[in-house]
């Protein structure tokens, strides 16, 4: 029977409503423990696991110059069109944290396309883009294993903004209060996302997926220790963010290869729910800044504090804008 990656494409499915969980966040307010699990663990191993599959499935179809083209200028084109989608919503929350002036907003739309995205959930793109770039001209004249050991270091680097509490007081934290200063967060491609898509390189140029066994194993062995770590976290009180656990990186690792060495031989269209998985991850962002917005319209904005009506009021309209993207907005998929 000919081998699929049907179990990818399934959790890229539900990572998109993973996603929704953790910036609707239903639970923090009722259930904080259950909140935090669900937003700030579960929903964390989100991203990386999109970054490992996508420098996977890059590497598996081998990238030639010609490919490597044709992948990064669809990237971009995806992700300009989004960004330009999303500038009157992101103009609207940021006015609901500060005063931009016109220079403010042309070095800030700037910033925003080459860091986090025109609304806070494209920086994913931008990061993805600018993983691929990096790592695919590296590759050309330098090994994968040194490729990963930079990775590392880099997202070693980015961990100071979950563990920002144990940062000394000197030079260091003094330089890195000056960068969050500027680029407010270490969750990009630099830090973020040369680590997971080297990751995903290496487990398809060197078929990893088939010499380790019992990968579930270790999956689970490694999901428990990031709860402990994100645990530990929350109880010392040292986060700005929670994006970055030393945990996840090999969780993320087991994880995606138990996923890639699961054969599903359900009669679903697979493909289909790959599809959909990015349509709902870049337009539920529509819905968390129209539907506050559309409630205070109606003088009832006081229902969007509710984390289960937070979540259905965003899930159901981006369930049914994913349906009408897929069957008759093809630019937009």
């Amino acid at each position: 029977m000919k081998k699929n990656y049907n179990a990818i494409d399934l959790m890229k499915f539900v990572s998109a409503f993973l996603v929704i969980l953790v910036h609707t966040y239903p639970f923090y307010t009722s259930v904080p423990t259950v909140g935090f699990i669900s937003s700030n663990i579960v929903g964390r191993v989100v991203i990386p696991f999109f970054f490992i599959a996508a420098g996977y499935f890059f590497q598996k179809g081998n990238p030639t110059p010609e490919r490597f083209k044709k992948y990064v200028f669809k990237l971009v084109k995806l992700y300009l069109i989004w960004s330009i989608l999303y500038i009157p919503l992101g103009i609207h929350l940021l006015n609901g944290y500060m005063e931009m002036t016109p220079v403010l907003w042309a070095a800030g739309s700037f910033l925003a396309l080459v860091n986090f995205g025109t609304y806070f959930h494209l920086w994913y793109m931008a990061a993805l883009i600018f993983a691929i770039v990096f790592c695919y001209f590296y590759l050309k004249k330098f090994s994968i294993k040194s490729l990963l050991i930079i990775g590392a270091i880099l997202f070693t680097i980015g961990c100071l903004e979950t563990y920002y509490g144990f940062i000394p007081e000197g030079m260091i934290k003094q330089g890195f209060n000056i960068y969050l200063a500027l680029f407010f967060t270490t969750r990009n491609g630099l830090f973020f996302g040369i680590l997971f898509v080297s990751m995903g390189m290496f487990i398809a140029k060197n078929n990893i997926q088939d010499k380790i066994k019992k990968p579930w194993i270790f999956s689970g062995i490694f999901f428990i220790a990031l709860c402990v770590e994100a645990f530990a976290i929350r109880s010392l009180g040292s986060a700005i963010d929670y994006n970055f656990y030393f945990m996840v990186v090999p969780f993320s690792f087991f994880w995606f290869i138990s996923l890639a060495t699961t054969q599903l031989n359900w009669k679903w269209n697979f493909a289909d729910l790959r599809e959909y998985s990015v349509i709902i991850y870049f337009s539920h962002g529509i819905f968390l800044e129209l539907v506050p917005i559309l409630l205070d319209l109606f003088h009832v904005g006081f229902y969007f504090d509710s984390g289960i009506f937070r979540l259905i009021s965003v899930l159901i309209p981006t369930l049914i804008l994913s349906y009408i993207i897929k069957h008759y907005i093809p630019f937009l998929r």
